[in-house]
């Protein structure tokens, strides 16, 4: 009789830990997508669609996934509330399935570019400068304004595509675990 006793408690225990192990491998193959995806799509993008569009993209994939893996352990432990005792009250369960926050911070995308901005402005000052005592020497000055802009500007977008795959990477691995702590929350409570 004492062993009827302690296998449902120990199924129960099973269950809930493979439910974890689940949530954990949900979490790693939702991080290693993004992370496999993210640096290749911000490749064809502009750094203006990046500063305008990744942030607000990014909270919409973590929330659709976060609510899709939330569901998902919602199901998993409504159907353990049905195989389980019944010795718990409604109230009781609806309390333990409750579901976590899901919320994503929005990574910061700026890139300082203000060396090359300024490296700009100064061989337009010293063309300008220049071109009255040597016009040779201040035309050249001139000349390489744009380029050395064009140059900065290339320069500053793959900065920020760098800093902004970094940061959404970084923001994305503090809400999956954020997600993923709160998820071993509610089914450390539904264990109890």
């Amino acid at each position: 009789m004492t062993d009827v006793a302690i296998r449902p408690g120990r199924e129960l225990a099973t269950a809930l830990q493979a439910l974890k192990a689940q949530v954990a491998a949900d979490s790693f193959e939702f991080r290693r997508e993004v992370g496999w995806r993210l640096p290749a799509a911000l490749e064809s993008v502009t750094a203006s669609e990046i500063r305008q569009h990744l942030g607000p993209f990014l909270e919409q994939t973590f929330r659709v996934w976060a609510e899709r893996e939330n569901q998902e352990v919602q199901q998993a432990l409504a159907e353990l509330a049905q195989r389980g005792p019944a010795n718990q009250s409604p109230r009781a369960d609806a309390e333990a399935l409750t579901g976590p926050d899901s919320r994503l911070m929005r990574p910061n995308f700026e890139v300082s570019t203000f060396a090359l901005d300024a490296s700009v402005v100064a061989a337009l000052a010293l063309g300008i400068g220049t071109l009255f005592a040597n016009a040779a020497v201040g035309g050249l000055f001139l000349l390489a304004a744009p380029t050395l802009a064009a140059f900065g500007r290339e320069r500053g977008d793959r900065a920020l595509r760098q800093r902004a795959a970094e940061s959404a990477l970084a923001a994305v691995d503090e809400a999956v675990t954020r997600l993923g702590t709160e998820l071993e929350r509610v089914i450390d409570d539904f264990g109890r």
